[in-house]
């Protein structure tokens, strides 16, 4: 099955006259490429009550209603604050109150007598295309996308340029992971931290190896054991240069014996040593980076936040939607273009 399969959008039609009603319906039905459901209402009164308990993509309106004009019940959309997308239908003569419509808000308006032209499809394909994906998210991408989260709930982020998932695709990472940042901005997808990176601060790569460092001479050659202290001299060296078998510690500077803990000397965990015999306790953390081979503290470092996605359910129609009516648009012009040709 296409992902698009099931795709359906929902469509609010109020108008008081029966037979404009089954003209619409007859009219999207033979010319309208996506699964739709129309719902009908005869009064304002009722549309706004619909609004308010169900979820619409596009609302179709008469100016002319029994309880209310058209001009009003826009208003009263905008009150309830309703961000669908709305076209109003009127009469031949009427443009200039279309016109004040859309200056409050309207997204498009139709003559009447076009809603069984391809007029009326048109622009609720424009209106969906414009609601739906952002203009830097091509289909091809957000089909990929969409195929994804079919197949998987989640898509995880293994590194900025590396995503883990099913199927694989052609498509950079990097321009999926960029389209799921631009989703994720517009609550189409969640974007859930899930660790930072490293990245170079000279070319930007995130291939990069933790080094540790002798902070006097910068030599990575070390050893790494469990020192004492001895305080009469104060000595301090690895507990293995200071044993002597059968229990008896002497320390290897003064020669004297150890004998008691926390009065002749103390434990020093984790102290590390190098091949020039710099001793010390915290050596320097430094990043090579694989490509210029630069090297960096983690203060130099330029860090990034990784992000797992997953999609929301208004965001699956969505995405879905986006795809089918960039689609359309991309056919609509393309027969535009053929003609003039």
């Amino acid at each position: 099955m296409n992902i698009l399969d099931e795709l359906k959008i929902s469509i609010l039609y109020v108008e008081d006259n029966p037979d404009d009603q089954l003209i619409l319906k007859r009219s999207l039905k033979e010319k309208l490429p996506i699964n739709f459901d129309l719902i009908t209402v005869e009064t304002a009164t009722k549309g706004l009550k619909k609004v308010e308990n169900e979820n619409f993509d596009i609302i179709i309106f008469d100016y002319m209603l029994p309880d209310m004009s058209g001009i009003e019940f826009v208003q009263e959309l905008k009150k309830k604050n309703v961000k669908t997308p709305t076209i109003l239908v009127t009469s031949k003569g009427s443009e200039t109150v279309a016109v004040n419509a859309m200056k409050l808000g309207v997204h498009d308006y139709i003559i009447k007598e076009e809603i069984s032209s391809r007029r009326l499809v048109d622009s609720i394909t424009e209106l969906l295309l414009k609601s739906s994906l952002p203009e830097t998210v091509d289909t091809e991408t957000a089909k990929v996308i969409a195929t994804i989260f079919d197949k998987n709930p989640t898509i995880y982020i293994e590194s900025i340029n590396v995503l883990r998932y099913k199927p694989a695709n052609e498509i950079p990472a990097k321009k999926l992971i960029s389209a799921l940042k631009t989703l994720a901005e517009i609550k189409i997808v969640n974007a859930l931290p899930s660790r930072s990176v490293i990245i170079c601060p000279d070319c930007s790569s995130t291939t990069t190896t933790l080094h540790l460092e002798c902070p006097e001479c910068e030599i990575t050659k070390m050893t790494k054991e469990e020192a004492l202290e001895h305080f009469d001299c104060g000595n301090i060296d690895f507990r293995s240069n200071f044993e002597k078998g059968e229990g008896i510690s002497i320390c290897p500077k003064c020669g004297k014996k150890l004998k008691v803990i926390g009065v002749d000397y103390r434990k020093i965990e984790n102290w590390y040593k190098c091949a020039n015999k710099h001793f010390f306790g915290q050596p320097n953390f430094k990043f090579v980076c694989s490509k210029c081979n630069g090297r960096f503290t983690l203060e130099e470092a330029n860090l990034d936040m990784l992000h797992n996605y997953n999609i929301t359910t208004s965001g699956r129609q969505i995405l879905k939607l986006g795809v089918k009516v960039t689609e359309m648009s991309e056919k609509s012009q393309d027969k535009k273009s053929s003609r003039k040709t």
